[in-house]
């Protein structure tokens, strides 16, 4: 029985594989079915998928043949027969599959099963008002975007200025009066986003001197909050808070403060001194005094998940004996071999285009448009009409006009960044139009000579080269829109914003001969299941005026 369970450790339902990885390799290394893979963990997928299919031909077998002849209508050596084929076949299928390379590949055990995420959310309010800095039950890694539940919208959490200040726990504040001024657009650091408002005086400063205030921390200056009165929403803009001079400056709205003499309120940082670290105690400055505890913020954790279940693709093949026996003769070709490789080579190319098709569609990452046309610059203003479209008026060449796509894909590397908080776009798949304008740029360095015998994917999907020396370029030749789609796959199954996961690799048909016509019949069947669990980690670029190329 030891054998047996060593034989198919896939056959317990419930047993996790993951923690198995290295002897499953190990074991499925020795058949050389894993020869070419480079990565440790493409050699961990591949050999439970081999595991699953392995598992499934036993259980063919024992339902269709492989016993003797004389038990039933058990035909014998029926599964031997598929089982020579079947498991190099499943290397070849799975192995072609580019999109592994765009999403995290995990393996089922199951027909359905959920996909498990950790959820860290701050368990205290610090500050106060609608407008907290941390709010009790808000993700400790940003708010939600309202694409999925697992969406970062780059806004709260830590992203801001000042927000860093959510474990200090020796605080004080001060309840002062002092008088306010206008702001100029150098008060706003000449930030682009205010310039109207420095403009049009909508802000003012609040200048505080550093002397009204006990011990504090002039390093952390902007997670300080200034409130108007003794309580309410912090009004002040963190990223703006300055020391000038001997004052300690804030930047508030002119409708928030009341001009001229102003009463405020600052909540502040104090910094550690030999007598007053803040660690054990908070405020206990009378000799003999009972110690007044300290209130230590929490963070607490959520378990969430969501479902994803296994789809099915079939294939059939119909063909005439003479069509194979004329094959046979002029070209020595097995037709039900070929059939066989060229169905096995379809299913990997229609889940490719499947899983592309998913990325570009759910891809929240961020969208910019760019033109080939020279200086057409078209800004989407997101209300459903045609854009901004401006001459720029500058003069370009054709191909300096073309490196200006590099800004656009780093703009939304950028932001794919900046709302994974893993690390910028690092491939990118494109049409062969748009392909055309990139593989022009002088960034660009093909790793193909285009000899399609040495292509690692079926024909489809095709690694083109390098761009700048960080994306990797994916040419689809079955792609007709003007679309880039650009994405982050890290070196860990974790760091992908897709999951794709096989669970019936391959099953073949018998082959099947009609009674009427002794047409021959064959039949392909692959299960697998996928899912957009992180749509940030995928942006996309629409390129307009192809058709000027």
């Amino acid at each position: 029985m030891s054998q047996l369970n060593s034989l198919l450790e896939s056959a317990n339902q419930y047993k996790s594989l993951q923690s198995d990885a290295a002897r499953l390799a190990t074991k499925w290394s020795k058949t050389g079915l894993l020869e070419g893979l480079n990565s440790e963990a493409d050699k961990s997928n591949m050999s439970m998928i081999l595991e699953n299919q392995a598992k499934q031909l036993v259980q063919e077998t024992s339902l269709s043949g492989g016993g003797t002849s004389s038990v039933g209508s058990f035909t014998a050596g029926v599964g031997e027969q598929w089982a020579g084929v079947a498991l190099p076949l499943v290397r070849k299928v799975f192995g072609q599959i580019a999109a592994k390379e765009f999403v995290s590949v995990q393996p089922m055990n199951l027909p359905s099963g959920l996909v498990f995420y950790l959820d860290f959310q701050y368990g205290t309010t610090k500050g106060t008002g609608g407008n907290a800095n941390f709010t009790a039950g808000n993700s400790m890694y940003g708010d939600t975007d309202g694409n999925t539940p697992f969406g970062n919208g780059a806004t709260g959490g830590a992203y801001g200025a000042g927000r860093f200040g959510y474990s200090i726990n020796a605080t004080s504040s001060i309840t002062t009066v002092d008088s306010t001024g206008s702001a100029g657009w150098s008060d706003l650091n000449f930030d682009a986003d205010f310039s109207a408002s420095a403009t049009n005086d909508e802000y003012a400063t609040v200048k505080i001197a550093l002397a009204d205030f006990d011990n504090i921390d002039q390093e952390a200056i902007r997670s300080f909050e200034l409130y108007s009165g003794s309580a309410g929403t912090p009004i002040n803009e963190p990223a703006f808070t300055k020391i000038v001079g001997t004052d300690l400056q804030f930047i508030a709205k002119v409708t928030d403060i009341s001009v001229g003499l102003f009463t405020a309120t600052v909540s502040y940082s104090l910094a550690p001194t030999d007598k007053n670290r803040g660690d054990f105690e908070d405020k206990n400055t009378a000799l003999n005094s009972l110690n007044n505890p300290i209130s230590i913020p929490e963070i607490n954790v959520q378990m969430q998940s969501s479902a994803i279940v296994a789809k099915t693709r079939k294939l059939k093949a119909v063909w005439t004996p003479e069509f194979a026996q004329d094959l046979n003769a002029y070209h020595a070709l097995d037709a039900e071999a070929e059939l066989t490789s060229v169905m096995s080579e379809y299913i990997s190319l229609e889940i490719d285009l499947e899983i592309l098709d998913m990325l570009i569609e759910s891809a929240a990452g961020g969208t910019e448009v760019w033109s080939a046309v020279n200086n057409r610059s078209i800004v989407d203003n997101g209300t459903g009409n045609d854009g901004t479209v401006t001459d720029l008026g500058f003069y370009n060449t054709q191909g300096q006009w073309f490196q200006t796509l590099g800004t656009k894909l780093q703009k939304v590397s950028n932001r794919i960044h900046q709302r994974t908080l893993r690390g910028g776009a690092n491939f990118l798949v494109c049409s062969p139009t748009v392909a055309t304008i990139l593989e022009s740029i002088p960034g660009f360095a093909a790793n193909s000579d285009g000899d399609a015998a040495k292509m690692s994917y079926a024909f489809g999907v095709q690694k083109a080269g390098q761009l700048n020396s960080r994306y990797t370029v994916y040419k689809n030749p079955y792609m007709t829109e003007n679309t880039i789609l650009l994405g982050f796959r890290g070196s860990q199954f974790l760091e992908a914003g897709a999951v794709f996961a096989p669970y019936i690799p391959l099953i073949m048909t018998p082959l099947v001969y009609d009674p009427e016509t002794f047409t021959p019949r064959k039949g392909l069947l692959t299960r697998y299941a996928k899912k957009v669990v992180r749509p940030e980690f995928y942006g996309k670029i629409l390129c307009d005026g192809l058709t000027t190329l």
